[in-house]
């Protein structure tokens, strides 16, 4: 309820433990304790079902749905990982078979553009809110240095 003036009064009793816990409450929160009342009311209604806010409805589909889906997205980040594994055993194999044919100085070359690679592969797996695009381009520039 957005208007506590609009509201019905309804006044009743606690025993004074009741009343002592919510008096700590509002002052813990700084706001009053007709305010706290309200609240518990409200989450006490919907946790029974007796009234149903969209809000909580909404928390409750989101929390099944994340529950339900959850082995399946640690099964794909469990895949995602193991093909990464994959690709990077691929790419240095691919290095390994290109120095083959080289010179030592060529292979040498090779061997450094390597190690940074794998270096900047270790850096972007550690990444976690930066912007991946500028660490790609800063990444290419010292690969290329």
């Amino acid at each position: 309820m957005n208007d506590r003036h609009q509201g019905k009064y309804i006044p009743f009793r606690c025993s004074p433990e009741t009343a002592e816990t919510i008096a700590a409450l509002a002052a813990q929160q700084h706001r009053p304790q007709s305010e706290i009342l309200r609240d518990l009311v409200s989450k006490g209604l919907n946790a029974s079902g007796a009234a149903v806010e969209e809000d909580y409805l909404y928390e409750l589909v989101r929390k099944a749905v994340e529950e339900v889906t959850r082995p399946s997205v640690e099964r794909l980040a469990a895949i995602s990982a193991k093909a990464t594994q994959i690709s990077s055993a691929a790419f240095f194999m691919g290095i390994y078979a290109a120095t083959q044919s080289c010179d030592e100085r060529e292979q040498q070359r090779i061997q450094e553009a390597a190690e940074s690679a794998r270096a900047l592969g270790i850096q972007y797996l550690k990444l976690k809110d930066r912007d991946i695009d500028a660490f790609i381009r800063n990444g290419a520039k010292q690969i290329m240095e």
